[in-house]
């Protein structure tokens, strides 16, 4: 687990997984906190996280991960990796922050909380973040914790966005 100031950073297990398919009420139940009925706008990701998982366990800790805001005890979004290092030492971040929780500084707590954990890893090299092609609250994060624009991609789910990159 990640631990921020404010945030858990629980990595998702199969067990947590198969929770999270199974609804917010056994999420709510496995995972032992306060899980509101939108805590994700990314849903339709777990599955892909899922089967990530189950061909290799050891990317757990590349994967998934619950945002469980310790005050609250509250469930306020997901974040992660898409995978694990490359052959070149990359990993990509993601994070969401549930609405009412926007504009308190998590998610830049909780993507220093993931930058963290991926430099901690010697293998890791850069971390790389994508954002829709705007400026908007995701550039705003990545600017204040070093991130440098690269510019315009294609990426193959999301279509056009930006691409960040911080170098170790």
């Amino acid at each position: 687990m990640i631990q921020t100031a404010r945030l858990n950073l629980i990595p998702c297990d199969l067990t947590l997984m198969e929770a999270v398919l199974a609804g917010n009420a056994t999420l709510s139940r496995v995972l032992g906190v306060n899980v509101p009925r939108h805590w994700t706008e990314n849903a339709d990701a777990f599955p892909f996280f899922y089967e990530l998982v189950k061909k290799d366990p050891a990317l757990e800790r590349w994967g998934a991960h619950l945002l469980v805001y310790r005050p609250d005890n509250l469930l306020i979004g997901s974040g992660g990796f898409k995978g694990g290092p490359t052959p070149e030492g990359a990993v990509e971040i993601g994070y969401e922050i549930k609405a009412t929780h926007r504009e308190r500084g998590l998610a830049t707590e909780a993507a220093q909380g993931l930058l963290d954990f991926a430099l901690s890893h010697p293998e890791v090299t850069a971390v790389l973040a994508h954002t829709r092609p705007e400026e908007n609250a995701s550039t705003r994060v990545l600017k204040k914790l070093g991130f440098d624009a690269q510019g315009v991609v294609e990426h193959p789910d999301d279509g056009t966005v930006w691409q960040w990159r911080l170098t170790r």
